[in-house]
């Protein structure tokens, strides 16, 4: 088996593979939200029952990642991966054969149970395929996989539905996912995993350690915490430029879209910056992204009725490129705290928390909104809900580093 320095430019190539399979099975899950809407037309749902077409395929994760974690720690990712995207395409094809809300809520249950495997596998490649000196950067990369399977499930479903009918978009789902699944089998190698294969650690004493691992606490909470304004970005930006500063429905879709763009170049440059310009320091950029967060909602609170739009969308390119690109030095930095026969399951962890806040976050935001009849509270919440999270990290650096030169100093 080559070293990491070794594997040269085919590092490169498995970040293509890895980026290419998690758009792929994104096509799936977030085309789900373009879908949603030619359901309701198609079976008669209402707001709620349309709504649940999207939660059950986020709630499907909670439930499997840790479990998928394990495994690939303990056999690699590409099974798993290549699996879990071929059963992800197979079930939600089943979605052509019943004509039943609630058969198409259990599908999706099980379409969102194999997504699990998506992103902590293909975390967990980057970590073993790349140094630490390019991690940051390659994990950026694979990272846009997610809006770029957004992005082409937004236009290519569509286009089917209104052309071909439901039932061929829901095959054209199925087909990229399975395809993206056999590529990924087909090329991915796996590396380490007869070692990890020796390990008998149980997945509960692995959760165990986990739990013992106090510097891990902070990055958890940091995921959770912004997770909460990526995802309220998704659901309550457009309704906020609305409905809080009186912009007009169209208008709104494009700050909303120059958001998203914003988010896929913050997890490049990002990273990046992590690589390049910290040498791999995760933390401090992480920490700066966070506060310059906490400056943005501000900013977006008290921006002004008929603001320039200029003004308006960068606020919103800057907001998204923060809101959303702080997530690639999210996982890069739990995967370097893991233990090392442990990073997929590490990942699947931190995910999982995050998991339960996509699914409470927009809920909770838009019930403050509700109760309060304005955005002024609910934004300010989130920016003390965000804030909190680089003061713990910082702190808990502090006591790691000085606990390490006590010990230093005990040995000397």
């Amino acid at each position: 088996m080559r070293t990491l320095t070794d594997r040269g430019t085919y590092k490169w190539f498995i970040l293509f593979i890895a980026t290419f399979a998690q758009a792929c099975a994104t096509f799936v899950t977030y085309g789900m939200g373009p879908l949603a809407t030619f359901y309701q037309s198609e079976f008669h749902l209402s707001q709620l029952e349309t709504g649940l077409i999207v939660s059950a395929v986020n709630i499907g994760p909670i439930f499997s990642m840790i479990f998928f974690g394990d495994l690939m720690d303990k056999y690699g990712e590409r099974w798993t991966v290549g699996l879990g995207a071929i059963l992800l395409g197979l079930s939600i094809t089943l979605a052509y054969f019943w004509d039943s809300f609630g058969a198409l809520l259990i599908i999706l249950l099980f379409v969102g149970i194999w997504y699990g495997t998506a992103q902590p596998g293909g975390s967990s490649a980057i970590v073993k395929w790349f140094p630490n000196k390019n991690r940051g950067l390659a994990m950026g990369i694979r990272q846009t996989g997610i809006p770029l399977g957004g992005a082409a499930a937004s236009i290519v479903l569509p286009f089917i539905f209104y052309h071909h009918g439901l039932h061929s978009a829901i095959l054209m789902q199925g087909l990229v996912s399975i395809i993206g699944g056999i590529i990924f089998l087909l090329c991915y190698k796996d590396i380490n995993r007869s070692e990890n294969k020796r390990k008998t650690t149980t997945l509960k004493e692995k959760i165990k350690i986990i739990q013992n691992t106090p510097s891990l606490y902070p990055v958890f909470y940091i995921g959770i915490s912004m997770i909460s304004v990526q995802l309220i970005i998704v659901a309550h930006l457009m309704s906020y430029l609305n409905k809080g500063l009186h912009i007009g429905l169209s208008q709104s879709g494009i700050l909303l879209s120059i958001a998203l763009i914003g988010g896929m170049l913050g997890r490049i440059v990002l990273s990046w910056i992590s690589d390049h310009l910290f040498r791999g320091n995760r933390s401090k950029p992480l920490q700066l992204a966070i506060y310059a967060t906490v400056i943005t909602i501000v900013a977006f609170i008290l921006t002004p009725h008929g603001s320039n739009d200029i003004f308006i969308g960068s606020l919103c390119f800057i907001f998204g490129f923060l809101g959303m690109g702080w997530f690639s030095l999210f996982i890069v930095m739990v995967s370097e705290k893991a233990h090392t026969e442990m990073i997929a399951l590490t990942v699947s962890v931190a995910l999982t928390l995050n998991q339960l806040f996509i699914v409470a976050a927009p809920a909770t935001f838009g019930f403050i909104v509700d109760i309060t009849g304005s955005y002024t509270i609910p934004f300010l919440l989130l920016a003390v809900f965000i804030a909190i999270g680089p003061i713990w990290l910082n702190k808990t650096e502090r006591m790691e580093k000085r606990s390490s030169i006590n010990r230093q100093e005990e040995i000397g």
